[in-house]
């Protein structure tokens, strides 16, 4: 699978402006709340065009980023499909991702991207480079489904496998249980949903693999500057932005992005920062979006620059959360 062609793409100006209701405004754009009373789509189109204005914005600025749990990098990725790292071969990025599977597609597939540094580690809220037990979805028999070279086990349980179990990993059962969405709907048993996670715990495999806290990981991938920060480990992103050292060392991100697991519960730390905070951007998930009020990027006007971004059909489609 190749990345976002530039040729596909139009500006974000234009992705933005189908958002009927919407206003069109100057820096700080939608990075605020929206009138009181908004309804949910109205937050939802607000936090996005927070998300986009913010990335078109980091495309204009020197720097880092770095984004922790990698996947293959390009499948669900929120700033791959909007075409972010297109546009900023002048900065450094670090990838982070613990399955041992999926890092030696992503060493594959960001191949062509300068300036990287790629790390297979987990992320944890103390680091130490102490192991962590790493559940995920055995690559191999999931694609033996997908490519119907084997039965799919979950279908006489109403469910089936698709390609999103390869990127699911956790350090929880019961998270990689909530992630696949087996226990939803279905077919009834007498026993409960007891034969689906029995099946599902057939299909995990467990990896030992080093962990190192966001400060290790910056300091192991030389990262200074960072400018873009996003966070997606099944069932531990909250305790990874309770971990984040914002303020020390100039590590202060300008736009933090990170799935929402009830992730307003740990927005107050990052308000507390002075990070504006909102929810959702509905891209492969619910993700909440904090933008750093006074940083860099409050400087630059919007639009200042026409970044190119994925064509408007497909942004239509974030926006109305499909």
């Amino acid at each position: 699978m190749a990345r976002v062609s530039a040729a596909t793409v139009v500006s974000a100006s234009l992705l933005c402006a189908g958002a009927a209701g919407l206003p069109h405004e100057s820096s700080p754009g939608f990075c605020k709340d929206p009138p009181t009373g908004a309804s949910g789509r109205m937050r939802k189109h607000y936090c996005t065009r927070c998300y986009l204005d913010t990335l078109a914005k980091l495309t204009q600025l020197n720097g880092s980023d770095l984004v922790i749990g990698a996947n293959d990098g390009i499948s669900f990725d929120p700033a791959n499909f909007f075409g972010y790292w297109n546009q900023v071969s002048h900065h450094k990025v670090g990838w982070v991702e613990p399955n041992p599977l999926l890092f030696k597609q992503l060493a594959k597939n960001v191949a062509g991207i300068p300036n990287k540094v790629l790390l297979n580690l987990a992320a944890s809220s103390t680091g130490g480079g102490g192991p962590l037990s790493l559940i995920c979805f055995n690559s191999t028999t999931v694609d033996a489904v997908l490519e119907g070279r084997i039965a799919d086990p979950l279908m006489p349980y109403g469910h089936r496998i698709t390609p999103a179990f390869n990127a699911l990993c956790s350090v929880s059962i019961d998270a990689i249980m909530e992630a696949s969405d087996v226990l939803k709907g279905g077919k009834p048993t007498p026993t409960g949903h007891a034969p689906v996670i029995d099946v599902v715990k057939r299909l995990l495999v467990v990896y030992d693999v080093p962990s190192k806290s966001v400060t290790e990981l910056v300091e192991d991938a030389g990262l200074a500057d960072v400018r873009y920060l996003q966070i997606d480990v099944e069932g531990l992103d909250n305790e990874i932005i309770k971990s984040l050292p914002l303020g020390e060392n100039g590590f202060a991100p300008d736009m933090i992005m990170y799935e929402n697991h009830n992730g307003l519960s740990v927005a107050p730390q990052l308000q507390q920062h002075g990070y504006h905070t909102c929810c959702c951007m509905d891209k492969w998930g619910s993700n909440i979006v904090a933008v750093k009020v006074n940083g860099d990027t409050a400087r630059i006007p919007q639009p200042a620059h026409e970044v190119k971004f994925m064509d408007n059909t497909l942004a239509h489609a974030v926006f109305h959360g499909q």
